[in-house]
């Protein structure tokens, strides 16, 4: 009888806990795939030449990163500050991309959000000496 009452208690528990390990696991999973591709479309724009192209080189690899990393974005948005290309050859600048994305986990537990916005800013050097347009 005594065996029963403890089951009956710490199975639950143990469930609980073992929930929220997989989203607190899910959460930095996205995190770390949100980072990592505002730092692969920082390094996509950095290459290009002008702004234009370089906003959407970001937009696309930022988008095949978090497609290829497997997160679920209910909704995603890509910033690109390109305003290092226009700067006089010579000069050192750089390229910031931030990326935005509503991740939705596909799992819930109670008191715990099923979505969360994460966001990462990263920056990327532009080459000092090549040319510009």
């Amino acid at each position: 009888m005594m065996i029963a009452v403890e089951t009956a208690i710490i199975i639950p528990v143990l469930l609980l806990v073992v929930g929220l390990l997989v989203v607190l696991a899910n959460q930095a999973l996205a995190n770390l795939a949100v980072s990592s591709a505002a730092s692969q479309a920082a390094r996509a724009a950095s290459i290009e030449r002008v702004p234009g192209a370089a906003t959407g080189a970001a937009r696309t690899v930022a988008g095949s990163s978090l497609a290829e990393s497997g997160v679920n974005c209910r909704s995603s948005n890509v910033a690109v500050d390109a305003s290092g290309l226009r700067a006089p050859l010579g000069t050192p600048a750089n390229v910031s991309v931030t990326v935005t994305c509503e991740v939705d986990f596909g799992i819930g537990l109670p008191g715990l959000p099923t979505s969360k916005t994460l966001s990462a800013t990263k920056t990327s050097p532009v080459d000092t000496y090549r040319t510009r347009r």
